[in-house]
């Protein structure tokens, strides 16, 4: 039984233990005469105190093994209030879905504050499900990754394509148009009355049916967990879906920061939440203290503190603050390298100007102590139906390939550009030891499995003679 080997996790063995069906583990009770409880029940529950253990999550294991972290009932209660006082639109009447696994710190406390609004939570079993289910649930808040939000763009894009022409037409001026509209009123400008005018008329008739896809209630949408391309972010927002980052990490239970629907700027994960403490450290690495933060690993005496002598939190990314507060992250201080030329790169920013090819599902850049930078694609097979799936691709798609990596990376710095680039058909999974279960990419574990490959493109780019262009091998 499961229940068996989580025993193994508590110092002692709990009071009362919940099921959800009647009888399924001796001595337990089940959640129906839990909501019941009266004198024939005979059940008497403990008191529970805020500073009692409420649960323990984990962290992601991106960097090693997960490790995990005890929070109070006071520490769950204020994490609740501090985010729904970011979002009061949040009410009793809302409803919400919940899709993220449940090691997903962020969604443990979305459903929290469904719980303490009065709010209906929707849980979605599979999360394949959700894209299916959400016209069902018409969420007034969805949380996502932002993989999630990349292949719903895709798949709107892919949906528009087999349009006819006079359709395919008409979505694209109405997206544009949603997109200047949008993009004025984030700078803080009027927008022109032709150009009210025709947004409104185009939202009405075209871009309200696309986004039907969500709910026909959503209200805004919350990316967290990872960056999000800010070219992605403003394709969202000129089709009339608001994505706000958010920034946390397990060791604090209250959310680093948040944009709000009246106050956020693309690229940037927003001002810091009420109770959060922020400063910077003489390297860049944002520091966090505040009654959210935690006091050390479970069972971990052994494990070397992110928390320093004042009770600041190192975060472990690089990030700056503007002068109106907000927070912007400019590298994880783990993933940022120098290639033996000296530079310094950080490999996010340029991943998501990969990720910009729609055949693109994964990008992952290595060069640590090396000339120059290289990629990893994991592409969408589907996008090449002329390709047979047993046969290598030609060397013109290949070359077409090249050409599109130059165009997507050409607001690069030339020193971050990747001279070389493996494709693969093989996608990343969480299975494959690829993505944490957060959907967070496991460099090291992802660097070792393509270790040959990688040293073969290097030795390629070394015998190459045309080092103008980007050099693109698939492997297996």
């Amino acid at each position: 039984m499961q229940i068996d080997l989580l025993r193994e996790l508590f110092q002692n063995t709990p009071d009362i233990i919940v099921t959800m069906e009647p009888g399924s583990y001796q001595g337990s009770v089940s959640f129906s005469n839990l909501l019941a409880v009266d004198s024939e029940v005979g059940l008497a529950l403990p008191k529970v105190e805020a500073g009692n253990m409420a649960t323990i999550i984990f962290t992601s294991g991106s960097t090693g093994q997960p490790k995990g972290i005890a929070y109070t009932h006071g520490q769950l209660c204020l994490a609740g209030e501090v985010i729904l006082s970011r979002f009061p639109s949040i009410t009793e009447e809302s409803r919400l879905a919940c899709w993220l696994p449940m090691s997903n710190l962020f969604q443990r406390i979305i459903n929290l504050c469904a719980i303490m609004r009065g709010a209906q939570c929707y849980f979605v079993e599979s999360p394949g499900d959700i894209i299916s289910r959400l016209p069902e649930i018409r969420p007034a808040l969805f949380i996502g990754v932002p993989r999630f939000f990349e292949k719903l763009y895709t798949g709107i894009q892919t949906k528009v394509a087999n349009q006819p022409w006079i359709s395919r037409q008409a979505v694209h001026l109405a997206w544009r148009i949603g997109e200047r509209f949008h993009s004025l009123r984030r700078e803080g400008g009027k927008p022109p009355l032709w150009l009210a005018a025709a947004h409104d008329l185009l939202d009405t008739l075209i871009l309200r049916r696309l986004r039907g896809i969500m709910g026909s209630e959503l209200q805004f949408m919350i990316s967290g967990s990872a960056p999000m391309p800010t070219w992605l972010l403003e394709k969202m927002h000129g089709l009339g879906w608001l994505v706000l980052e958010a920034y946390g990490i397990s060791e604090c239970v209250v959310p680093i920061a948040i944009n709000a629907p009246d106050a956020y700027r693309f690229g940037s994960v927003g001002r810091p939440l009420p109770g959060n403490e922020i400063r910077l450290a003489e390297d860049g690495e944002l520091l966090v203290r505040g009654s959210g933060v935690f006091t050390g690993y479970y069972r971990g005496a052994d494990i070397d503190t992110p928390l320093d002598a004042e009770a600041f939190l190192h975060t472990g990314d690089f990030a700056r603050v503007d002068d109106d507060g907000f927070i912007w992250l400019t590298g994880r201080k783990s993933e940022v390298f120098k290639t033996s030329t000296g530079r310094r790169i950080a490999p996010a920013p340029i991943e998501a100007q990969l990720k910009q090819l729609a055949y693109v599902e994964h990008a992952v850049i290595f060069g640590r102590n090396r000339p120059m930078p290289v990629a990893l694609l994991c592409i969408n097979p589907d996008a090449f139906p002329d390709v047979p799936q047993a046969s290598p691709f030609p060397v013109a798609v290949l070359q077409a390939i090249s050409l599109d990596l130059a165009s997507a990376c050409a607001p690069l710095p030339a020193y971050q550009r990747p001279a070389g680039v493996l494709i693969s058909r093989r996608g990343l999974s969480i299975i494959g030891g690829g993505l944490t279960s957060n959907l967070k990419l496991r460099r090291g574990a992802i660097e070792d499995q393509y270790r040959s490959d990688i040293e073969a493109l290097y030795q390629a780019l070394e015998d190459s003679t045309q080092r103008s262009r980007c050099l693109v091998l698939e492997v297996a």
